[in-house]
């Protein structure tokens, strides 16, 4: 088995979040996404498994995070995937299925996976901002069978909301007919989740078709018959059902969080709170004449005093929280709040606040409300 996690993308929607860090490095129920992701994947596959991650957008801070908290888990390469252009200072990048592709190299190599005595290149791709409630599993067991090729998780999206998403058409027995990157009209409300299986052979044909495909989109740029825009993974998935691969669509029952944008953090926090209740990391500084209300998430080295924190409360860690009411709030590291009240606010790392009564509060990294 080897892992492949697509991280260059700038997560535009997540500003002013994204300004300073990477959107897998927000945070969400006590942790930045991509640990969830990263102890999830972990619990489920011996050490030293192959992980490649696709970095762009503050690859440097990727990296340094990675090699310092991951190297015992995971055997890790980095690929870069440089940016095709700027809007203002925002870079953007050719698309998911040619950051997939950048690995074509690093996957054909077996050593790797003979060294963590896994089958050689299985492969898992994983998206950077959907984060299961559960783990990954039943994805890995789907794969075992011997009458799939691959497996695609998915997760039911509202009717209003396909043309959002890439989406799944099925026959009874749940595999995978056709699929259809953000759909204007549709039947079907099996969207793609960001998780894909694929055996051995099946990733071996992926990567020729996504290899085919991006020279016919590179000349048709070239010809000036198309413009430039993303190079797109769910044609060469749709290639692969075209040519007779059994993919099935597996939905993760206990759902998926898209963290996505900043109305679905809020709502990610409460689902990861609830399903995995009360979530103390490390050894906490102090709590003092404090009502904590569960579930919440509380970080290493936090001290709070004379509050009342709950529900749904992610502090991170290094914080400093006094006479605060806090109630559905996602705070990031190293932050200080002193006199606050308010519900249904995100806060980013390294941000100081005083004397504030005000609900919906968003504040970026290195935010400062101070009484004067």
């Amino acid at each position: 088995m080897k892992l492949i996690l697509p991280i260059a993308g700038v997560g535009q929607r997540l500003r002013p979040f994204t300004f300073s860090k990477p959107k897998g490095f927000v945070t969400i129920a006590g942790s930045r996404g991509v640990d969830h992701i990263l102890t999830k994947i972990g619990s489920n596959l011996p050490p030293s498994t192959p992980l490649c991650l696709i970095t762009g957008y503050k690859s440097q801070q990727i990296e340094k995070y990675l090699d310092t908290n991951y190297t015992e888990k995971f055997n890790i390469d980095y690929i870069e995937q440089i940016p095709v252009g700027y809007q203002a200072d925002i870079p953007y990048f050719s698309g998911l299925g040619h950051a997939i592709l950048l690995t074509k190299e690093w996957f054909e190599k077996t050593e790797d996976v003979a060294m963590a005595g896994l089958q050689p290149n299985d492969t898992l791709i994983f998206l950077s901002d959907m984060i299961p409630v559960r783990d990954y599993q039943f994805i890995l067991e789907y794969l075992t069978h011997p009458e799939y090729d691959g497996v695609i998780g998915s997760m039911i999206v509202p009717a209003d909301k396909t043309q959002f998403y890439g989406i799944l058409e099925t026959n009874e027995d749940q595999i995978i007919i056709d699929m259809v990157e953000k759909p204007k009209h549709t039947t079907s409300n099996q969207a793609i989740s960001g998780v894909y299986a694929f055996k051995a052979k099946t990733a071996s044909r992926l990567f020729a078709i996504l290899e085919e495909q991006y020279k016919i989109h590179e000349i048709e740029i070239a010809n000036g018959t198309k413009k430039r825009r993303e190079f797109q993974f769910t044609p060469a998935l749709q290639q692969l059902v075209d040519e007779g691969f059994k993919l099935l669509s597996a939905p993760f029952v206990d759902g998926i969080l898209d963290f996505g944008r900043p109305e679905a953090l809020l709502n990610g926090n409460r689902v990861l709170l609830e399903a995995h209740q009360a979530n103390i990391n490390g050894q906490i500084a102090k709590i003092e004449n404090t009502m904590i209300i569960n579930p919440c998430a509380i970080g290493k080295n936090t001290q709070i005093v004379r509050s009342v924190i709950g529900k749904y409360v992610s502090i991170g860690k290094d914080c400093i929280i006094e006479d605060c009411n806090l109630n559905n709030v996602v705070i990031g590291d190293n932050c200080f709040l002193k006199k606050i009240i308010t519900q249904n606010s995100i806060i980013g790392d390294n941000v100081k606040i005083d004397s504030i009564i005000k609900n919906k509060i968003t504040l970026g990294d290195n935010s400062f409300l101070l009484e004067l």
